[in-house]
């Protein structure tokens, strides 16, 4: 998108200019071609005919703002009345083709404004010359045909001028739209993070209150003042568990299954690959033989990451992927999933949009990274997350 919408707005800007320059330049051709009426009819001695036909076609010039039929017929009508009064119709009908262009680049119709315009100058011609066939009088399907044609210029370019503002219209919408499923699915990650996290805090904070409980009742009889710190701090851890609990029922919306169930952590990665087995994928696993001592954000962090790239590898792979979980010697936790894609997957785009914006929510909530990458025919995530608290 960010690559292709300069030259978008370059063309979208081009031609909303173009039918600015496209009129005033027809005014100008305009203008000028009735000051060189107004000059012939003066050196004719100011017949009546090519007066009357300028001021209709000035008129109807004037008024195609405010009420473009009324300013087509003014100007349709010049040519019929000049060629009635004896007067040459040939520049009234000229007139006429150039403003039926400004009318249909404005607003009117191209067929109707063609056909209007086209049978005034045919009737006008056919009275100037008293017939209106090919062979004797040319001009008058020349200047039936001029009619249409200027008419529909005007309306071509109108309609390219709306279909660019449609799709610039359509293409700031698409990107609204886009970036407010993104801001959800950031937001819908960032609720399920902030679940699991109080689940892990509010269970430590009850064994900090079980523990502190278990000091006061060890402490000598007379340590009244140690005995006063403890329940002071019994009270304070008290009252956070009661605001994690009232936290707990606002995050906690809705009818979802899992609202019950523990929080998930790596621990729990053998009964997840299990469940895609299951399924159907040809999962291959290399695990901590024995569960690792991780801080209870990066767990689930390692167990959602894990689960959305399986899932990903299920939806648009050919139905095999391979899991790595390590812990490096830099005190690292590796998550990487590797998955063949399908033809599909590799003509499109990377698998898991939203799914991948959950996945580094997940990975920065924990202080860690996430790399995604793609070829021909394999896809892989790489999450590396710190195997201790981080402050």
């Amino acid at each position: 998108m960010t690559a292709s919408a300069p030259r978008s707005r370059a063309g979208t800007a081009f031609w909303n200019r173009l039918p600015r320059v496209l009129e005033r330049t027809v005014l100008v051709i305009v203008a000028l071609a009735l000051s060189v009426q107004v000059v012939i009819v003066v050196e004719a001695g100011n017949p009546v005919g090519g007066w009357l036909a300028i001021v209709l076609s000035s008129a109807g010039i004037w008024v195609r703002h405010r009420d473009p039929h009324l300013g087509l017929g003014l100007t349709a009508a010049a040519p019929v009345v000049a060629a009635l009064l004896g007067w040459d119709p040939i520049a009234s009908w000229s007139l006429a083709c150039f403003v039926a262009f400004l009318l249909t680049l404005r607003s009117l119709p191209g067929l109707l404004t063609g056909a209007v315009v086209g049978a005034a100058n045919l009737t006008a011609s056919w009275i100037s010359l008293g017939t209106a066939l090919p062979s004797q009088n040319p001009g008058a399907s020349i200047a039936a045909c001029a009619a249409f044609v200027t008419a529909s210029a005007g309306s071509a370019i109108r309609g390219h001028r709306q279909y660019w503002s449609e799709l610039e219209r359509r293409t700031a919408q698409a990107i609204a739209t886009r970036e407010a499923a993104v801001n959800r699915s950031v937001a819908e990650e960032r609720v399920r993070i902030a679940r699991d996290l109080h689940d892990s805090v509010g269970h430590q904070i009850a064994v900090v209150n079980m523990r502190l409980g278990a000091a006061e009742v060890h402490l000598p009889a007379d340590s009244e003042a140690s005995r006063a710190d403890l329940g002071a701090a019994r009270a304070a851890v008290q009252e956070v568990l009661r605001e994690t609990q009232q936290i707990l029922q606002v995050l906690r919306v809705g009818t979802e299954e899992q609202t019950v169930a523990p929080t998930p952590g790596h621990a729990l990665l053998p009964d997840l690959i299990a469940s895609f087995r299951e399924a159907g994928l040809e999962v291959e696993a290399t695990l901590p033989e024995q569960p690792l001592d991780l801080p209870p954000a990066v767990g689930a962090a390692v167990y959602r990451i894990a689960q959305e790239s399986l899932t990903n590898a299920q939806k648009y792979g050919t139905g095999s992927a391979s899991i790595l979980v390590e812990r490096t010697p830099g005190e690292r936790i590796v998550v990487e999933v590797v998955n063949p894609r399908t033809d599909a997957a590799r003509r499109g785009s990377s698998p898991g949009g939203n799914g991948i914006i959950g996945m580094r929510e997940r990975a920065a909530a924990a202080h860690g990274s996430l790399q995604v990458r793609a070829d021909g025919h394999l896809f892989w995530v790489r999450a590396e997350l710190p195997a201790r608290a981080t402050d």
